[in-house]
C-alpha cells in the first residue's frame, strides 16, 4: 500500500508540474492571446510609422486590442483542453495503479482453516461464547441446547473462513468465519460476513481484466450406513462421502459441498454443507456429511441432490442420491435351548460337581438387535468355576441370528431340587432377564443335543412403498445363446452358524443365478444353487466332486462357478480355505474346504473352461470389518492361483484387503460391479462381446474407486492364460 500511495503522489506531482511547465517555457508551448492576435492580424501591432499621425495610430491600438479580445475565448479554451488532458491523463494513470492494487488483492482470497485457541465463560443470556482464533477475540453465538458439549470439545471444533490483503498488500483481513460443533455438526457464523465475490468500492466499482488459470472438477459420491443392511434404519447413522478430483490445470478456490433434500422423511436430519477449501491441480479433497434418523421415521425413499460451489465459478456437476429409510421395528431375544456338559460325561448336575452350560439366545424379531449385552446371574448357594466366562458383549444380533452362551457353575450342597440361572440381557432399546431353569440330579439335554426350535419368526408388515431400485436387479440382458451343455454352481452364505455373516451375499448369489441364466445362457436345470444353511461341508464335496462330474462332458462344456461367502487363512501353511455355513475360520483345515482342492476337482473334470467368480477374501474378517479369528487383525497370505490353463478366475481382493459391501445397492461391492458388467458396461470397444480381459478390467476399476470412496482398499484380480476368451456375445 505505502509503494502504491507513494507512485500516485508521484504521478500527480509530475503532472502539476508538466501543467505548469505548459504555460511558461515549455518547448510545447501555450500562445497566449497576445501572440494570437498578433500572428492574426499583424497590421495591427507593427510599431507607429513616421507618416501615420497620433490620431490614426490610437485608432489601430483600438482595433488590436478587439483582435486581443477576440482571441480570448479562443486561448482560454485552448487551456482549458489542455487542464482537461492533463486530468484525464491523470485520472488514467491512477485508476490503472488502482485496478493492478484491486487485481492483487481479489487474487489474493485465500480460504483458511484454523482452531479454537481459548474460549472463555458462556453468556446464558446472550447465548454466546468469547472465543479466540488467530490470536484475535471474536463472539460466537451457540444454542444453550449445545453450550456444553461446544466447551467440553471445543478444541475438536473446525474452523473455516478466507482471508484477503488489505490495501497495503503486508496486513491480512479475515472475515466469513464459521465454526462447526464438534458434536452436534451446527454451523455457526461469527466475525465480519461479506460476499466474497469482490471487495467493497467506494463509488462506483472498478472494472478489473483478471485472468484465471480454471479448474475441472468432478464429484463422486457414496452413501453408507452403519448396519450395512442397504437401509437407514429408525436411529441409525449414515454418511454421504463427497470426493472432488481436479484433473485441470489450475486450483479451485474455497470449495464448499452443499447437501439440498429433494424428498425426505421427516425423521430425517442431516449437513447441509460441508467446506473444503482450496483443491489443487490433479488433487482430490472429500467431505464427509452425516445423515441421521430419529425413532419415527417410516419406509421412504429419500432423494437428495448434492451440489458444490467453487469462487471463481467453476464447480462440478452436482450428483443425486437415494436411500431408503426403514422404521423402527424391535429385536425379541429369547432363550430357545441350552445343553449342559459334566466331568463325569454323564447330563446330570450334582452338588459339588463342576457342570458346563452352553444356553443358545436367538434374535426371533424382525429388527436387529445392537450393542448387545449378556449378564449371567446365579442364585444363592450356586457359584461360577474359576474360569468360567460370566458376561458376553456382541456388536449385532440380526433376526435369526443365535449365539451360544458358555458358563461354568458348581452347586452347594444346600440348593433345591431345582435351581434358576437369570440370563440378563441389554441392547441398544431393549433389556430383560431370561430364566434358565436347571433340574438337581436328573438326566438333562447334553451340549450335542442342542438345536435352534422350528419356531418361524413372527412376520412385520410394513407399508407397500417402492423400494429404490437397484439398477443391475432390472434391465437384465437376454442372451440368444443357449448353452445347455455348460454347468454352473452357485453358493451364497449370508448366515453362519459359528460366527458373524456375510452382508448380501444371499442377495448376490439369487442375482448372480439370474445373470448365468439370462446373460449366460446356462439352463437353470443345469445350475447347482445353495443357500446359508444348505451350504455345508458337505455340500462343497457334493457339488465339485460328484454332481458336476457325473454332468459334464469332457472338452465340451464350459462350467461357471460363484461363491458368495468367508474365506479363511490357515496361518501355519499359509493356505486358503472356503468357509461354509457350519465351518469355524479358527479351524479352517477341519471345517473348511481348501482353495486348492477346488481347483484339483475343477481341473479333474477336463471341461473346455472353468471360470470361477470368487466373492470372498482370506483376511480373517467379513465385509463390515468384523474380525473371525481369535487374533483378530487380518492376515496377509497369497493366494494360489488355478492348477491348468483353461481354468480362469476372478477374485473380490488381493493379500489381506476385505471383501467389502455397497450398502447403497444392497450387494457385495466385487458381485455388483461383476453383474454390471454383465449387463454389458464390461464392453469397453462396443463390439457387443465380453472378454476376459474386459471384464477383468472393468472389474479392477471400478472395485478399486468404489472401494476408496468407501473408505476401504479392495482391488479385483483375474488370473487367467487365456484373456481373449470371449465370456459373453449380445
Amino acid at each position: 500500500m505505502k509503494n502504491a500511495v507513494k507512485t500516485i503522489f508521484l504521478l500527480n506531482v509530475v503532472l502539476t508540474l508538466c501543467l505548469a511547465q505548459s504555460n511558461v517555457s515549455n518547448p510545447v508551448k501555450i500562445k497566449g492571446p497576445n501572440t494570437i492576435a498578433k500572428e492574426r492580424y499583424p497590421e495591427l501591432f507593427t510599431p507607429k510609422d513616421e507618416f501615420e499621425t497620433d490620431a490614426e495610430y490610437q485608432a489601430r491600438l483600438k482595433k488590436q486590442k478587439e483582435a486581443i479580445a477576440r482571441v480570448e475565448p479562443e486561448f482560454k479554451a485552448i487551456i482549458k483542453a489542455r487542464a482537461d488532458e492533463a486530468e484525464r491523463q491523470r485520472k488514467a494513470l491512477a485508476e490503472a495503479a488502482e485496478s493492478e492494487l484491486h487485481a492483487k488483492i481479489t487474487a489474493s482470497l485465500r480460504p483458511v482453516t484454523m482452531s479454537i485457541e481459548s474460549i472463555g465463560a458462556y453468556s446464558a443470556n446472550d447465548e454466546a461464547f468469547q472465543i479466540t482464533v488467530n490470536g484475535q477475540p471474536y463472539i460466537v453465538k451457540v444454542p444453550r441446547s449445545e453450550a456444553r458439549s461446544f466447551k467440553e470439545n471445543y478444541t475438536l471444533a473446525q474452523v473455516g473462513g478466507y482471508k484477503q490483503l488489505k490495501r497495503d498488500l503486508q496486513t491480512w483481513e479475515f472475515f466469513n468465519f464459521e465454526v462447526i460443533h464438534p458434536v452436534s455438526g451446527s454451523h455457526c457464523s461469527f466475525g465480519t460476513q461479506k460476499k466474497i465475490s469482490g471487495l467493497a468500492q467506494t463509488g462506483a466499482p472498478v472494472a478489473v481484466s483478471k485472468s484465471v488459470i480454471p479448474p475441472e472438477l468432478t464429484m463422486r459420491v457414496a452413501f453408507s450406513e452403519s448396519n450395512g443392511n442397504g437401509f437407514l434404519d429408525a436411529g441409525e447413522k449414515g454418511q454421504v462421502k463427497v470426493t472432488i478430483t481436479n484433473s485441470g490445470k489450475g486450483s479451485a478456490i474455497g470449495v464448499t459441498v452443499n447437501l439440498k433434500p429433494e424428498a425426505k422423511d421427516a425423521g430425517v436430519t442431516f449437513d447441509a454443507t460441508k467446506f473444503i477449501g482450496e483443491i489443487p491441480a490433479g488433487q482430490s479433497r472429500s467431505a464427509t456429511l452425516e445423515i441421521n434418523t430419529n425413532k419415527s421415521v417410516q419406509r421412504k425413499i429419500n432423494q437428495f441432490t448434492i451440489s458444490a460451489m467453487e469462487t471463481y465459478g467453476f464447480p462440478p456437476d452436482p450428483v443425486q442420491v437415494s436411500f431408503e429409510t426403514y422404521p423402527f421395528i424391535p429385536p425379541k431375544i429369547e432363550l430357545v435351548d441350552y445343553g449342559i456338559t459334566t466331568a463325569t460325561g454323564e447330563a446330570v448336575i450334582r452338588p459339588g460337581v463342576n457342570v458346563e452350560v452352553q444356553a443358545r439366545v436367538q434374535n426371533r424379531g424382525q429388527g436387529s438387535a445392537e450393542k448387545v449385552n449378556f449378564k449371567i446371574n446365579l442364585p444363592d448357594g450356586v457359584y461360577f468355576a474359576p474360569e468360567s466366562k460370566t458376561e458376553y458383549q456382541f456388536g449385532t444380533l440380526k433376526p435369526g441370528e443365535y449365539k451360544d452362551l458358555v458358563f461354568s457353575l458348581i452347586p452347594s450342597k444346600r440348593v433345591a431340587k431345582e435351581i434358576t440361572v437369570n440370563i440378563g440381557f441389554s441392547e441398544e432399546n431393549t433389556s430383560g432377564a431370561l430364566p434358565l431353569n436347571l433340574a438337581i440330579e436328573k438326566p438333562l439335554k447334553t451340549v450335542g443335543q442342542l438345536v435352534v426350535k422350528g419356531q418361524e419368526l413372527s412376520q412385520t408388515t410394513l407399508p407397500d412403498v417402492a423400494t429404490v431400485s437397484v439398477d443391475i436387479e432390472k434391465d437384465i440382458p437376454q442372451t440368444k445363446t443357449l448353452r445347455a451343455q455348460d454347468f454352473a454352481v452357485v453358493f451364497g452364505i449370508e448366515m453362519y452358524k459359528n460366527v458373524p455373516g456375510v452382508t448380501f451375499a444371499r442377495r448376490d448369489a439369487q442375482w448372480m443365478k439370474t445373470y448365468i441364466e439370462k446373460v449366460l445362457g446356462i439352463p437353470a436345470g443345469n445350475i447347482y444353487f445353495k443357500t446359508d444353511a444348505d451350504v455345508s461341508l458337505a455340500e462343497f464335496r457334493v457339488a465339485f466332486s460328484g454332481w458336476l462330474q457325473k454332468r459334464v462332458q469332457k472338452g465340451v462344456s464350459n462350467v461357471y462357478i460363484y461363491y458368495a461367502g468367508h474365506g479363511a487363512p490357515e496361518l501355519k501353511e499359509k493356505k486358503a480355505y472356503l468357509i461354509p455355513y457350519d465351518g469355524n475360520p479358527n479351524y479352517p483345515e477341519q471345517s473348511g474346504y481348501e482353495l486348492t482342492k477346488l481347483y484339483e476337482d475343477l481341473n479333474a473334470l477336463d471341461a473346455k473352461t472353468v471360470t470361477v467368480f470368487l466373492d470372498a477374501c482370506f483376511s480373517g474378517a467379513n465385509r463390515d470389518k468384523e474380525m473371525l479369528l481369535a487374533d483378530a487383525r487380518p492376515i496377509m497370505i497369497e493366494v494360489e492361483g488355478p492348477l491348468t490353463g483353461n481354468v480362469t478366475v476372478f477374485s473380490a481382493t488381493s493379500g489381506s484387503q476385505i471383501a467389502s459391501a455397497w450398502p447403497e445397492k444392497k450387494h457385495g461391492l466385487f458381485s455388483y460391479f461383476l453383474m454390471k458388467g454383465l449387463q454389458n458396461m464390461a464392453d469397453s470397444n462396443g463390439d457387443r462381446v465380453i472378454t476376459v480381459r474386459e471384464l477383468g478390467d472393468y472389474l479392477q476399476t471400478n472395485v478399486s474407486q468404489t472401494a476408496g470412496l468407501l473408505d476401504r482398499e479392495q482391488t479385483s484380480v483375474l488370473q487367467t492364460n487365456d484373456d481373449q476368451r470371449v465370456l459373453v456375445k449380445y
